[in-house]
């Protein structure tokens, strides 16, 4: 059995004021992990998770980082979204590339995906993946626009003829 206990960075008053000042329910949770590890001594991770709704890994991992970083644990503690230090380019020199490429497509330029992708890594200076191009162009609403298929040996004058002979309404056969 391991014994939960937080280090006393704050009293227990202190930690209910932080607690119920929280206006984000993942901030209030965490806050409401310590409140109950530091005012019920000797309980078990399984209790207090099963009393709060949560894993024991949560209560195990949130009373680490309190005692290991102090009251700034929950500082900067962002959720989804881009993390600028694992990206390949900013949202900024994102947006001066695709400017570039479009001022190139305005010029009659043909851009493709492979070309793009080759401007891409380039500018990166090292190989991105696939999906790493299609997400920039999602994230700056690019849209894929080709134009319609058609088919080689296609007749036009035949499917007009079709068209033309075409019956109105159609029946079930009886």
């Amino acid at each position: 059995m391991k014994i939960l206990q937080t280090k006393p960075f704050k009293t227990n008053e202190d930690l209910k004021k932080i607690m119920n000042a929280q206006k984000d329910i993942r901030s209030f949770r965490d806050w409401q992990i310590l409140y109950c590890v530091q005012t019920n001594f000797g309980k078990e991770a399984k209790e207090i998770a099963s009393m709060l709704g949560v894993t024991k890994a949560k209560i195990y991992k949130t009373v680490q980082a309190y005692n290991t970083h102090g009251i700034e644990w929950r500082k900067n503690k962002k959720w989804g979204g881009r993390r600028e230090e694992r990206c390949n380019l900013s949202q900024k020199d994102e947006k001066e590339l695709l400017k570039k490429l479009e001022d190139e497509a305005s010029k009659g330029f043909i851009l493709t995906y492979k070309q793009i992708k080759a401007k891409v890594e380039e500018k990166v200076g090292k190989e991105v993946s696939d999906d790493y191009i299609w997400d920039l162009f999602k994230r700056h609403n690019w849209k894929k626009k080709v134009p319609r298929q058609s088919h080689p040996k296609a007749d036009l004058e035949k499917q007009e003829e079709y068209k033309k002979n075409l019956k109105k309404t159609w029946q079930p056969s009886h």
